[in-house]
């Protein structure tokens, strides 16, 4: 689709702050608070986007204002014009005049709701169709370049709505719902900065096709890895993907934030080796209305979509609809799929089941009837993983268990008499092209992966445990204090939940 017709030659719509891009209605309502306050974006109707003035008049209604356009210029639609209406050259002619003057008595447009830092210029990113990376439910990604403020290119991994790109007639559902996961995911990755979490880098939504900017992880998946390396991987570099994994989903679940689509598949490899959590399509924030309790796994997000769900990561309470009609996923599902990750890590990247029919694995979840970890898996992540697959949500462990476990058997596994410590050399994360580690355990704070100073995953000494204590009690439950590469803020946009029963 062409950009909309927005960008006169004198004055570029997409350089204003007023200007938001593709967002739906929603947005504003939740951005604009207060009388006078405006934004403008653009709608998702096809064949030609439409552009919006949405504002709060003086008595606290919310006015959407939808601008046409002809030969001679921009103006408003009819239902605010009684007159002839009057024309401008552009949409930032248009809005500069009734910032001015009001677009009525009650209605003024005097303070404008700043565009986000994570909304960022087409122009400053490129990628070429020969440097595809892969493709998922929603969008195909890509290798491109990201060139910075300060001028500086990056190497970038840029996902493209998938259904976008193919609609040539009338917009689908499937193409809005496309977009709109892709801006929720949006979202939600731009409140989250942590280590083992892929790094946001911003979205590019002022026209089609709209475009997310992630870390580009040299690596790839985890499961592609392990399929290719998992044989020749010993147990204490499976351990050391886990307890990445887990810090990662450790601070997710501080965050409030349900994954819902955990595995193997969804763990990228960054170039120094470590693992990051991926693929926020189908997380959900938790709201504090359904916050029973902090970490007890208890917190539930209920809702429905269309969207494709992995039935044998899936927990047992997912696979049952309750009475308002949606599976029960929360921090204690996230927990029986991390369970699952682990056996696809033990098992060499082969998922539970492999030969079997998705009806018959559901059922055989409903029932708690889990398949044994492999043989080379060691006894007591057994145990864990049994814990992880209790029938009863509240009798899992948490993920800040699960991480100290992990960090426990690591440090116990690699320690000896004279000190010294498992190295990075073997480790096959080292044989993935473009991907070099170059520590397996550290004792204190480095540097080397992005732009950040954080504390390496597996840390040997006794400062590793402390990260996991650091907790007080404050009304709803432990809080955790902030420490080092757990910087983020709020808890992600809400996302719609699936209805189909299509297994990865």
């Amino acid at each position: 689709m062409a950009p909309p017709p927005s960008v006169g030659k004198k004055k570029n719509v997409e350089d204003e702050e007023w200007s938001h891009g593709y967002r739906p209605r929603r947005d504003a309502v939740r951005l604009i608070t207060k009388p006078g306050e405006f934004l403008v974006r653009a709608t998702d109707m096809y064949p030609s986007a439409d552009i919006v003035i949405s504002a709060m008049d003086d008595n606290r209604k919310m006015v959407n204002i939808t601008l046409k356009s002809d030969a001679e210029g921009w103006f408003l639609g009819p239902a605010n014009e009684r007159k002839t209406p009057r024309k401008f050259p552009t949409i930032v002619d248009l809005v500069d005049h009734y910032r001015a003057k009001g677009l009525s008595r009650t209605l003024k447009l005097t303070q404008m709701a700043i565009r986000p830092t994570w909304m960022i210029k087409h122009e400053n990113v490129i990628y070429e169709q020969k440097d595809q990376l892969g493709s998922g439910n929603f969008c195909t990604a890509y290798k491109g370049k990201y060139t910075l403020k300060d001028g500086k290119t990056i190497d970038v991994a840029v996902k493209i709505s998938l259904v976008a790109q193919a609609a040539a007639g009338l917009e689908s559902e499937e193409a809005k719902e496309s977009r709109m996961a892709m801006l929720r995911e949006a979202q939600i990755m731009s409140f989250y900065t942590h280590e083992n979490i892929t790094q946001f880098y911003g979205i590019a939504c002022d026209h089609q096709p709209l475009l997310v900017l992630m870390e580009f992880c040299a690596g790839g998946d985890l499961l592609t890895h392990l399929l290719k390396h998992g044989k020749n991987t010993d147990e204490k570099e499976k351990m050391v993907y886990l307890y990445e994994a887990s810090l990662g989903m450790f601070f997710l679940h501080k965050k409030q934030c349900v994954h819902r689509d955990l595995a193997a598949r969804n763990c990228l490899i960054s170039n120094q080796g470590v693992i990051k959590i991926a693929d926020f399509g189908l997380s959900k924030g938790i709201d504090s209305s359904d916050n029973k309790k902090e970490d007890d796994g208890s917190s539930k997000n209920k809702n429905g979509s269309n969207a494709q769900v992995p039935v044998r990561w899936m927990a047992p309470e997912t696979l049952l609809k309750d009475a308002q009609g949606g599976p029960a996923y929360s921090r204690a599902s996230d927990i029986w799929a991390f369970g699952v990750m682990t056996y696809e890590v033990f098992s060499n990247g082969i998922k539970p089941w492999p030969e079997d029919p998705v009806k018959y694995v559901a059922t055989q979840i409903r029932k708690g009837n889990m398949p044994k970890l492999p043989e080379s898996t060691p006894s007591k992540i057994v145990g864990l993983v049994s814990e992880m697959w209790a029938m009863d949500p509240n009798k899992r462990p948490v993920m800040r268990q699960i991480a100290k476990e992990f960090n426990t058997m690591l440090k116990n596994s690699t320690s000896s008499s004279s000190g010294s410590t498992y190295g990075p050399k073997e480790m096959t994360l080292n044989k993935i092209n473009g991907v070099s580690r170059t520590a397996f355990f550290v004792s204190g704070v480095v540097g080397g992966v992005g732009h950040r100073r954080f504390l390496l995953i597996v840390v040997l000494c006794s400062c590793s445990d402390s990260m996991f204590n650091k907790v007080e009690t404050s009304g709803g439950g432990p809080k955790l204090r902030r420490t080092q590469g757990s910087k983020g803020g709020k808890r992600g946009s809400s996302l719609r939940e699936s209805k189909n029963s299509v297994d990865k």
